[in-house]
């Protein structure tokens, strides 16, 4: 089903968010924020080419699919993207790649995005030193080039994920 508005074809659902996103905008809690309309193809065009321009993106979900999938092309892997779904009074995270069925029992995996969802669990109920020591952790792995094959190593799933554990067990005073 789809609804015309303004001489743009939206669904339902489209039309709902855009509506309620706006209509928040306006509230004066948020005056400090300022809110960009953009389509997704374009979205995704002006994120490649100047990814600086945006600090938070906000979508539904198949458009979030679409722009953190392009996303994570520019930092290598999908598998090094987390992400978060935050609601009223329900948290999740979850690696953006999903659960990669095509390489599962393979152990080639990479657990990294897996673990930095984790750390922003951690950073929304506060454990701040706790999300840093894990997030330190794996900027050192990746620093180190100790990676699962879409990265270009040669490493396994669990030989990165000993990695980060043995990195934070070394500088944990937690």
């Amino acid at each position: 089903m789809t609804i015309v508005h303004k001489s743009n074809v939206l669904s339902v659902t489209d039309g709902l968010f855009r509506e309620t996103v706006l209509a928040v905008s306006k509230d004066p809690a948020y005056a400090g924020i300022k809110v960009e309309e953009q389509l997704v193809d374009s979205m995704v065009y002006k994120l490649f080419r100047d990814p600086s321009h945006f600090d938070v993106v906000v979508a539904p979900n198949m458009y979030g699919d679409i722009i953190s999938d392009g996303a994570a092309a520019l930092v290598g892997s999908l598998g090094v993207v987390p992400s978060t779904n935050v609601g009223d009074s329900h948290v999740m995270a979850e690696p953006v790649h999903g659960s990669a069925p095509d390489i599962m029992g393979k152990g080639i995996s990479n657990p990294i995005a897996c673990i930095r969802s984790g750390a922003m669990l951690l950073e929304y109920f506060n454990y701040h030193a706790q999300a840093k020591l894990i997030n330190d952790a794996v900027q050192k792995t990746l620093d180190a080039n100790y990676t699962t094959p879409d990265l270009g190593g040669k490493q396994t799933t669990a030989s990165v994920t000993q990695h980060i554990i043995d990195l934070i067990n070394s500088q944990s005073k937690l």
